[in-house]
């Protein structure tokens, strides 16, 4: 078996609607500089019964703050080293189990407890001939001296008929580390709803357009009322709304995202609290 280990890089990655410039950003205290952490193993190829090759692969990546406030910045990464090694342990788990589980002391650990999930399915199921697959990877989507914005995104095959994905949206304040809810940033959110929702239906137009599908309103929340999103991101540009597979239709349409222009929002965004 290969060495499990983790090595840090300096790495940038676009998101959405992430910039294209470098992710630094002055602060009241320091700069604030993004590297990374990686994490990465494979299983030796196994030869299936079918004559195919397959393997079992893991990869995370999440990015490494430093600089800016020091206790802040600690906290934000200690969140996000969480976040990364409770979600590559927790991949090969029933969700009942993955709950009852703190997080692993390193990603190391977390990629032994993926593993053995593996072997365990080898054993019952010794036929199957498909391999399983993690990959975590995620950086900053937005940093100034008041919030910083990162994504962090979870694709896992561990049998089925296809994988899964999940993209998390994440804002933090800059200057204690805190994770920020909606409210936090927004003023009204029964105003936000309202001005989301014509947005969501004027971009699934566009999107059926482009894609040369019919345009079907009954196809989103199944039935249900329209409701923001759990995942909503700061920009330069604007708020995010990024709905996960499942969450606003089905698993075939994907992922659901828009940006809301901050003059749209002018009226109730807490400027105080963003710029």
């Amino acid at each position: 078996m290969k060495k499990l280990f983790v090595a840090p890089i300096f790495l940038f990655l676009g998101f959405l609607s992430c910039q294209n410039k470098e992710n630094t950003q002055t602060t009241q205290t320091a700069e604030v500089k993004v590297d990374s952490v990686v994490y990465k193993y494979e299983t030796p190829p196994v030869i299936t019964p079918n004559g195919d090759t397959t393997s079992t692969t893991l990869y995370v990546k999440y990015p490494k703050l430093s600089g800016g406030n020091e206790q802040a910045i600690a906290k934000i990464n200690a969140f996000m080293e969480d976040l990364a090694k409770r979600g590559l342990a927790g991949a090969g788990m029933y969700e009942e189990d993955s709950v009852k589980k703190s997080a692993p002391a390193s990603l190391e650990e977390a990629g032994k407890t993926f593993l053995k999930a593996y072997e365990d399915f080898k054993k019952e199921m010794p036929e199957s001939g498909m391999g399983w697959y993690f990959d975590g990877g995620g950086d900053t989507t937005y940093i100034s001296p008041k919030i910083i914005g990162v994504f962090y995104t979870e694709s896992v095959f561990t049998g089925g008929a296809h994988g899964n994905y999940n993209t998390s949206l994440l804002n933090f304040d800059a200057q204690t580390g805190d994770l920020l809810k909606l409210t936090d940033i927004i003023s009204d959110t029964t105003a936000l709803k309202k001005i989301a929702e014509v947005k969501f239906y004027e971009n699934e137009q566009k999107e059926a357009k482009a894609g040369d599908f019919e345009f079907d309103k009954s196809m989103y929340f199944w039935n249900n009322p329209f409701f923001l999103p759990q995942n909503v991101g700061i920009t330069k540009d604007g708020l995010q709304f990024l709905y996960n597979p499942y969450e606003a239709a089905a698993y075939a349409r994907g992922q659901i995202s828009f940006t809301i222009p901050w003059k749209d929002l002018d009226a109730i965004v807490r400027k105080e609290r963003i710029f």
